[in-house]
């Protein structure tokens, strides 16, 4: 068996301790606001923002990590019966264009993902974050993992249109990703309630 260490990290920025959890591959720096996606044993800098609180609730205000990502969206064809309306796009006749996808990065079960992934994602409720010093942890899904759930999140979006769909091509284009930071109530149930939407998780 290997020998191996444990190893304090510090914020290369301001030297402060940071705060991991197990299984985390981004960790934020509560003191100055940096945040550092953990690649191959070193901190690479990344953008991280917050969303504000707008919705009142019971317990403890919590901030959980998404993946925010702006990306491009061809529909190449769509087999279907029935009609339907894009909404994904802002206009009914639009088949590509720009989407912001919101992607849980911490741990939630499937239909939480689907349903709160989805929601935000056609709302983009967040339309100006900002910068908090604030505790934020529990990155568990890497950049590799979020692509791969907007390409879920954006199928499930499509199967729940009015018509029934068959057959669908389409290509998706990242162009740039950040963290946001989105504030839930930790209520006495032990479920999280965001404070954006109001939506409900376990």
């Amino acid at each position: 068996m290997e020998d191996f260490k444990l190893i304090a990290l510090k914020c290369p920025s301001c030297d402060s301790g940071l705060v991991v959890e197990v299984n985390d591959n981004v960790v934020y720096c509560s003191s100055c606001g940096n945040g550092y996606e953990i690649i191959d044993d070193n901190l690479v800098p990344i953008e991280i923002n917050f969303a504000k609180p707008i919705v009142q609730g019971q317990g403890e205000l919590i901030y959980k990590p998404f993946w925010l990502m702006n990306t491009y969206v061809n529909i190449i064809s769509r087999n279907s019966s029935g009609g339907w309306i894009s909404n994904l796009f802002g206009s009914p006749n639009k088949t590509e264009g720009n989407v912001l996808f919101y992607v849980p990065a911490f741990w939630m079960t499937i239909d939480s993902v689907k349903n709160l992934g989805g929601t935000f994602t056609l709302r983009n409720p967040v339309a100006s974050p900002q910068k908090y010093n604030v505790k934020m942890t529990g990155f568990n899904f890497t950049k590799v993992d979020a692509k791969k759930i907007a390409e879920f999140i954006f199928l499930s979006i499509e199967a729940e249109k009015s018509d029934t769909l068959k057959d669908i091509k389409y290509d998706m284009k990242v162009q740039s990703m950040q963290i946001l930071g989105v504030p839930f109530y930790k209520q006495p149930n032990g479920k999280l309630r965001d404070a954006v939407l109001g939506i409900e998780i376990i």
